[in-house]
């Protein structure tokens, strides 16, 4: 597992590096933390489920999150298993990202 809970979190590298190593993330949601880390409990978002999130800024609620993480991690163990091996595959690298940016400016410059 990584733990991640932070305050504010602008971009948050520290759950994708984790992940890309196999780690679980555990995270508050906030700033790039709720854009990348969806919770395995939240069944709007099944499919992106690939960690454990918390919204408070109090010692329960991350108690909270780190529990349901160890409970998953003990009685789920198949489903923590391929949660490890989803984490793992996700594609945060640049050509990803820089695709994305030309995207956007071919789409402006269409317009122009």
């Amino acid at each position: 597992m990584v733990l991640v809970p932070s305050i504010y979190e602008p971009c948050g590298l520290t759950q994708m590096i984790g992940m890309r190593y196999g780690a679980i993330p555990v995270v508050r949601k906030t700033g790039g933390l709720a854009d990348t880390v969806f919770d395995v409990d939240d069944q709007a978002n099944i499919e992106k489920a690939n960690g454990f999130v918390f919204e408070g800024i109090n010692e329960g609620s991350f108690n909270w999150a780190l529990e349901r993480a160890f409970r998953h991690y003990k009685e789920r163990k198949d489903e923590w298993e391929g949660m490890v091996r989803k984490v793992m595959e996700i594609d945060n690298g640049w050509n990803k990202t820089a695709g994305k940016y030309i995207d956007v400016y071919n789409s402006i410059r269409v317009r122009c």
